[in-house]
């Protein structure tokens, strides 16, 4: 299968990249700069078109001179809140002209990347300490901008669902680490140290450094690592039949403590110096986004479950760090 990625050199994207000419496709990256530097052990499997998602007509043109069979959208613009008119427009207006080339070029799928944020922030039960499972068809409620441009990034999928011929659907991925992380979003200050933490804390002790966090060891989160992110959209991706739903929650299912992330790190790599402090919120989340998505939809329709747990996902992190590809 002919297969086009945008975003496919970022973090989650040069995974997925992998994941799909592991399956045997022929993969198609568009993407806005020629940064090879994290698939430069694929870069000579894949064809590069650089350009610009909010420039509807030469993504057009681009998707159907490539003429995929299936469209994975991965790329987004994540420090909304700082540039919401920007977040807008890349991730909304984008994905619009994303699904409306695909169709243009007459591919049969879009699989989106799309983000627990849709769930919006977690009160009552969805929280500490129940962290009862949110499921696919429980209320989405944005309220930061990435949130709120996630979930209308869904409904525009959605609305191409209907009324083309378009198979459309969004995976929800719960909080995601792994290679890459820091490298792409750890220079964006405060907010790159919200998503990056986990990667953080594996990466910085890989490479001899110390991790240093004065609260949050009792928070719990839903973890998901990237190799598993990779999977899952390569199955669904690859996937003959119909696709029986247009959301699925790509997650753990499990609520796992920074502090018993922490330990997983200390098993793998004993000379770690980590020093995480009790408490909650250690990202300092304005509203808390821990949270766990219940993953049954994807385990029935297609058996699948992650492969990593995290000492897995710490041991693979770790050597890859060791091998300097991080």
């Amino acid at each position: 299968m002919r297969v086009v990625v945008t975003g496919g050199l970022g973090m989650n994207g040069s995974w997925v990249v992998r994941n799909l000419l592991d399956r045997g496709h022929e993969v198609a990256v568009f993407e806005n700069r020629e940064d090879l530097s994290l698939v430069e052990d694929v870069a000579d499997r894949i064809e590069l078109v650089v350009g610009d998602i909010c420039d509807a007509d030469q993504l057009t043109a681009a998707v159907s001179a490539l003429r995929p069979e299936c469209v994975v959208h991965v790329a987004a613009f994540v420090d909304c809140e700082r540039d919401p008119h920007t977040a807008i427009a890349v991730n909304v207006g984008g994905t619009a002209h994303v699904c409306a080339a695909a169709a243009a070029a007459g591919a049969r799928r879009v699989v989106y990347t799309s983000s627990k944020a849709v769930y919006g922030p977690t009160t009552g039960k969805r929280g500490f300490p129940a962290y009862e499972p949110i499921g696919e068809d429980d209320d989405r409620r944005p309220r930061g901008m990435y949130d709120i441009t996630k979930t209308a990034a869904e409904d525009v999928l959605n609305w191409y669902g209907r009324t083309t011929d378009l198979e459309c659907v969004s995976l929800r991925f719960s909080t995601i680490y792994g290679p890459g992380k820091l490298q792409r979003h750890g220079g964006l200050a405060g907010f790159g140290q919200q998503i990056s933490t986990y990667s953080s804390m594996i990466e910085l002790p890989a490479s001899g450094r110390p991790f240093v966090l004065d609260h949050g060891g009792e928070e719990r989160d839903d973890l998901i690592y990237v190799l598993d992110v990779a999977d899952a959209v390569g199955l669904v991706v690859s996937a003959a039949a119909p696709l029986r739903h247009r959301a699925y929650n790509v997650s753990s299912g499990r609520a796992t403590s920074l502090g018993e992330f922490a330990g997983a790190i200390r098993r793998v790599i004993p000379d770690a110096v980590l020093d995480v402090g009790p408490g909650l919120n250690p990202m300092d989340a304005k509203e808390s986004a821990y949270m766990v998505l219940d993953g049954t939809r994807m385990e029935e329709e297609f058996g699948w479950r992650p492969s990593y747990d995290p000492e897995r996902a710490i041991r693979h992190y770790h050597e890859h760090v060791k091998a300097g590809r991080s």
